[in-house]
């Protein structure tokens, strides 16, 4: 019986392993043969680098597109606040000549009317000396009862006639040259007035063109800007959206590196000035203390020989810090920022001064009005008419310059007030409003001045 048990187990396992077999057996056809792989030519992967490398170039060479319309977009915008100021120096010399030419005209005409006085004056001398008979008039009171007297008084204001006539002739002819000289001049002025005239019409014109050149260039340089984002965005399978936001990062990023490397320029600067204040008090102390000391030796030798009692010792006066430098008008500073700053956000407007829209002499013009200080409204005269000081003497203020030619003030085209801590409150440029910046945002300065 257990023998007839391990055989039908032993069949069972036989039946077992065959069915799994055949399963297997039956199920192997039906599997689909494996695909070659591709393998691409080396010839493929030449072409597809070369293809990778040209996208490269290409997104390159478009964002290296883009950042040259910024860099020419900035380049405009300082052209056209160069020609902006080039009219405000037209206008000024105009108004220069004019003054001129009222003053010479001025001096002309007194010229011609002592002149006409003078000429009447001798017009009555020689009437009288004719109505006087002349030399044959004098021979009829010798033949009178006071005959020799008579002749004798006659001649002596015939003497006293003919000098006071030659007196009068010689200032005519004085005169008649001096007149001469200022009509001269009166006709020169004219003709500045119009040459001056001339320049103002031209720089308006060339500032006109500076704008407008401007305007047409930013409403380019913005569709041109969008259709590179869309090759950007095709070369790189994005999206325009994505591609403009990269654009924008980049930008950002650059500006912020920008703003990094101009705040430190800034916290240098403050430095120089924090320093050189330091020094300042440390001298104004020194020598302080040098006059108590003298004033003190002085004072006790008096004392010794009179023999009193010495005084009290006076306490020292506080210093106060930022006096700048001694000027009268530093205590209208204060108004001169609030008002500069009051201002924030308005409009650039080239030869503007207010009330609601400035260029930069206009603001700095306007502002330090308010301190009882009269500048020109530009900013090449403005650095004529002010003490010119160094970097590091900058206090709150005072006026930054910049110029087209470093070292040459007859170039200057902008010109800003200074806030302290290395920022500064300017009418920058067409479509920037009146803002606050770092000093060195921008191009770094090159005069300073201080009114």
């Amino acid at each position: 019986m257990s023998t007839g048990k391990t055989g039908r187990a032993l069949l069972s396992g036989v039946l077992a392993v065959s069915l799994a077999g055949s399963t297997a057996l039956i199920t192997v056809p039906a599997q689909a043969d494996p695909k070659p792989p591709v393998i691409p030519s080396q010839s493929q992967v030449d072409a597809a680098k070369r293809a990778a490398a040209g996208k490269a170039a290409q997104v390159a060479a478009i964002e290296g597109r883009l950042a040259a319309a910024n860099t020419r977009l900035q380049q405009l915008g300082r052209s056209a606040g160069i020609a902006a100021e080039r009219y405000n120096g037209a206008v000024y010399r105009l108004q220069q000549a004019k003054t001129e030419a009222a003053a010479a005209a001025a001096r002309a005409q007194k010229a011609a009317v002592t002149l006409a006085e003078q000429r009447r004056q001798i017009g009555r001398f020689a009437a009288a000396s004719y109505q006087g008979g002349g030399d044959l008039a004098t021979l009829g009171p010798l033949f009178s009862a006071n005959g020799p007297q008579q002749v004798l008084d006659s001649a002596g204001a015939a003497r006293s006639v003919s000098q006071a006539m030659q007196g009068s002739y010689l200032r005519f002819t004085a005169t008649q040259v001096v007149s001469n000289a200022f009509k001269a001049q009166a006709d020169q002025s004219v003709v500045k007035v119009k040459a001056a005239a001339d320049e103002a019409a031209k720089a308006k014109a060339a500032a006109e063109a500076a704008q407008a050149n401007q305007a047409a260039a930013v409403a380019a340089i913005g569709a041109e800007r969008k259709t590179q984002i869309n090759q950007l965005a095709a070369l790189r399978n994005t999206s325009y959206q994505v591609a403009e936001q990269r654009q924008r990062g980049l930008e950002e990023r650059a500006r912020q590196r920008a703003a990094a490397l101009a705040k430190k320029k800034a916290e240098e600067l403050r430095k120089r000035i924090a320093a050189r204040e330091a020094a300042e008090r440390a001298r104004e102390a020194a020598a302080e203390r040098a006059r108590e000391e003298r004033e003190r030796r002085e004072e006790a030798a008096k004392n010794q020989q009179t023999g009193t009692k010495p005084p009290k010792k006076k306490k020292p006066k506080p210093h106060r810090p930022g006096g700048g430098g001694g000027s009268s008008t530093r205590g209208g500073v204060s108004a001169v920022l609030d008002f500069a700053l009051s201002q924030l956000g308005d409009p650039y407007v080239w030869a503007a001064a207010g009330p609601d829209s400035w260029d930069c002499s206009g603001l700095t013009m306007k502002a330090w009005a308010k301190a009882g200080v009269r500048l020109p409204h530009y900013s090449v005269a403005q650095y004529e008419q002010v003490r010119h000081i160094s970097e590091d003497e900058l206090r709150p203020g005072d006026l930054i310059f910049w110029a087209e030619t470093a070292g040459d003030p007859g170039t200057i085209f902008h010109v800003a007030l200074y806030l302290g801590d290395g920022r500064m409150v300017h009418a920058p440029r067409t479509g920037r409003p009146v803002t606050i910046d770092s000093v060195y945002y921008w191009e770094t300065p090159d005069f300073f001045g201080r009114p």
